[in-house]
């Protein structure tokens, strides 16, 4: 089902002699099925707030997020969210971390280890079925969060710079990773990054934000072919285009190339 933003604004209202706070500006987007997302923009702009208002999770000052047609506020289930930090539960193992959307949405206990398990040897996580997320590396403890938000079959995953805090290598590592899991299973990721050589890398269209109040200020296609050459000639004069757009942006020192 396609994912429709229209118009979406978000101010933040003035608190504490705090003034209020513009955030995102008229934002209207139309996703496919399907269709790996990257979202660019200047430090600051607006891009987690986006993720949680197409979440469900933050209302909006004016606008419509729309999925298949329906309103998404109000439809717990229909979208995943993985965040940088993993979030898992750390007196939760593997597993049972794994299987907790499950677990809340009333699954059985045989059922939901069933498909746990499938998530863990399809993830690379045998053999640490029982561990905890202390005992598990950083690359690690997001393929548990990745698992935890794909076991519920949303219809869009939603990702806030999941790769972030991870060394360069095992960065690497899962951003092929997960192309490898989102090309058999073809859902639709829109996927938040300050690293423009990681959504040319991996995305399939880049949304390009300009400073707060964030806007949209472009989409570029990627139409390198797969498996990409990360620094092939195509690849980097993509990343020249996008990195020249958002540095006519203010506000944009925290970019990374």
């Amino acid at each position: 089902m396609s994912l429709e933003l229209t118009g979406i604004a978000k101010t933040f209202a003035a608190r504490d002699k705090q003034p209020a706070v513009e955030v995102l500006r008229d934002i209207s987007l139309s996703i496919e099925p399907g269709r790996f997302i990257a979202v660019v923009g200047p430090s600051g702009c607006g891009k987690t707030t986006l993720l949680r208002i197409i979440a469900g999770l933050e209302p909006v000052s004016r606008g419509r997020v729309l999925l298949g047609g329906d309103e998404v506020q109000g439809s717990p289930g229909r979208v995943g969210l993985v965040f940088q930090d993993y979030a898992l539960f750390p007196w939760r193992t593997t597993v049972d971390n794994i299987a907790t959307g499950l677990q809340m949405k009333g699954t059985g206990r045989l059922q939901r280890r069933q498909e746990a398990q499938r998530y863990v040897a399809a993830f690379g996580l045998e053999g640490f079925e029982q561990s905890y997320p202390h005992q598990l590396s950083g690359g690690m403890q997001q393929r548990v969060a990745i698992a935890r938000a794909m076991i519920m079959e949303p219809e869009v995953i939603l990702m806030d710079e999941p790769f972030g805090s991870l060394d360069s290598q095992t960065r690497n590592a899962l951003q092929e990773f997960l192309l490898r899991v989102w090309q058999q299973r073809q859902d639709t990721i829109v996927f938040v990054t300050h690293n423009v050589d990681e959504a040319v890398f991996l995305a399939d269209e880049i949304i390009i934000l300009s400073a707060r109040p964030a806007r949209v200020v472009q989409r570029v296609n990627v139409e390198a072919s797969r498996p990409r050459d990360r620094t092939s000639a195509q690849c980097n004069a993509i990343r020249r285009r996008v990195l020249g757009m958002l540095q006519e942006q203010r506000g944009d020192t925290a970019m990374t190339t």
